[in-house]
């Protein structure tokens, strides 16, 4: 049995690090044979004990009939003319000392040889229990010595009954011998039963479990290898369910890190762009700088924009720097007009292509929300971009004017931010990954991180970000951002919009 091994050591690798693994001594096979063998012989010792003394009791019962017999041919001689010799071949046939007849009240001795000093044990068979039988037969089959007992049994005549008073010692041995013999037996069928029960445990439990055990050790050597996904045997059993699960969990295991490690290597390759896009971006916010001095009115009026947009880029790329990872820092909570807000996001994501798309700004002026001013910034300008893309490269739905809204309420105590579009909508596959990274982008070009973004940033701020119209005969999408009002303040429940 190939569970049947010495304890010892096996390198595995893993991406080339030699890490060891166990062999265990005795496997699952080797002790469920040795469970089903413990198993079995329990079984046989509890019908073994009630074999052997009923074996006693009818070894016993065979001497009485025998008794019986010698009593009937002692009783139709005259009385007192039985020879000697006739007399003691009766008792050496029936292996007895004292043949005894009790009748009517009366007890004859019907035959006699050597009389013993003293009787060891007297046994009943008319009347002896269960457990007197079981004691009875212990006390026989340990005996040390040989023993003088003395049995009483029925005799075929009503009302009569045979006592003998025999030596013990041809009974011991006959049970010893019975006994070995039930033992081989016992024995040969424990080894059988368990053999075969142990073959249907391997072929139906232990095969598919060291399947089972061997793929994880082997996948957990070597994690993002896909050819180490378990493969399914299709069994309707619980076994064959734990390899479904099994490989659908490995799939999503390999998913995970494969994505894990390109999101490393991206974030890698983002703060070597970062460093050098920091100095390009200081290069501009100097030239931009001198476009303050010019007098044109398109250039007074386009320059604080540009120099406010390239200040936040620098910010941006020297946080990603600091950190060594795209991670945004703790928001700082203030008081944020939000109107003002979104008409600043409005104009920057107007700069990507907002060709023939009008956008509403409702929210009503004088409307607060408690965030930092930057990341919600970040946040409001993605979702609008969003919309301009995808009207400037699908077109509105039918019946419906190209247009981005955005609205702005107090709602069950928290505050709610609404940017909705006219457009086509999210497609339906899309929905179900919207805001994780790398999968949520249906544009060309698009790389499926600005929603991951704005989920991240709103989770930051204790909010929440959903898809609210997400059926399938909505026109357009709308994105609802609810955000918690400042502590100690409360929503007055009424909608803010204008």
């Amino acid at each position: 049995m190939r569970d049947l091994v010495t304890s010892e050591q096996k390198p595995t690798p893993h991406s080339g690090v030699r890490t060891w693994t166990r062999v265990p001594r005795f496997g699952l096979a080797t002790r469920v044979l040795l469970l089903v063998v413990a198993f079995v012989m329990a079984t046989e010792i509890m019908v073994y004990l009630p074999i052997i003394a009923n074996y006693r009791d009818n070894w016993l019962r065979r001497r009485l009939s025998a008794a019986y017999t010698a009593t009937l041919v002692l009783e139709a001689a005259p009385h007192n003319m039985i020879p000697e010799a006739l007399s003691r071949r009766l008792l050496d046939n029936v292996k007895a000392r004292i043949i005894v007849l009790k009748a009517r009240r009366t007890r004859r001795i019907l035959a006699s040889a050597t009389l013993p000093q003293q009787v060891d044990e007297f046994y009943d068979l008319q009347h002896a229990t269960f457990f007197e039988s079981l004691a009875s037969t212990f006390r026989t089959y340990t005996a040390k010595h040989n023993r003088v007992i003395t049995i009483l049994g029925a005799a075929p005549t009503p009302g009569d009954a045979i006592e003998v008073t025999m030596d013990e010692a041809p009974l011991t041995r006959a049970l010893h011998h019975f006994a070995w013999h039930v033992l081989r037996v016992s024995l040969a069928i424990a080894v059988i039963v368990a053999s075969l029960a142990v073959l249907s445990i391997h072929l139906m439990v232990l095969r598919p479990m060291r399947r089972l055990t061997t793929n994880l050790v082997e996948f957990g050597a070597d994690p993002e290898n896909a050819a180490r996904i378990i493969v399914p045997s299709g069994h309707r059993h619980e076994i064959g369910c734990a390899e479904r699960a099994l490989a659908t969990m490995q799939e999503t295991l390999v998913r995970e890190l494969n994505q894990k490690k390109h999101l490393a290597a991206l974030g890698l390759a983002v703060a070597k762009i970062n460093h050098d896009m920091r100095n390009m971006l200081g290069s501009a916010q100097l030239l931009s700088d001198r476009l303050a001095n010019v007098t044109d009115p398109l250039a007074q009026r386009i320059a604080p924009k540009l120099v406010a947009t390239l200040d936040r880029a620098i910010r941006f790329c020297q946080t990603t720097l600091t950190y060594g990872r795209a991670v945004d820092e703790m928001p700082k909570h203030q008081r944020v007009e939000l109107r003002s807000l979104v008409a600043e996001s409005a104009d920057t994501a107007a700069l990507s292509g907002s060709e023939g798309v009008t956008f509403i700004n409702d929210v009503t002026k004088g409307f607060e929300v408690w965030a930092d001013r930057e990341q919600m910034f970040r946040v409001v300008t993605n979702l609008i971009r969003n919309g301009f893309e995808a009207l400037v490269r699908a077109g509105p739905a039918p019946g419906q004017t190209a247009q981005v809204r955005a609205t702005a309420r107090h709602e069950d105590g928290a505050a709610v931010i609404e940017i909705s579009d006219t457009g086509p909508g999210v497609p339906a596959m899309v929905r179900a990954q919207l805001f994780t990274p790398f999968s949520s982008s249906s544009r060309p070009g698009g790389s499926g991180l600005g929603l991951s973004i704005a989920a991240d940033l709103v989770r930051a701020h204790g909010g929440a970000i959903e898809l609210i119209s997400d059926d399938e005969d909505a026109t357009g999408a709308t994105f609802r951002i609810s955000l918690p009002v400042q502590p100690g303040k409360s929503g007055n429940g009424q909608s803010a919009n204008a």
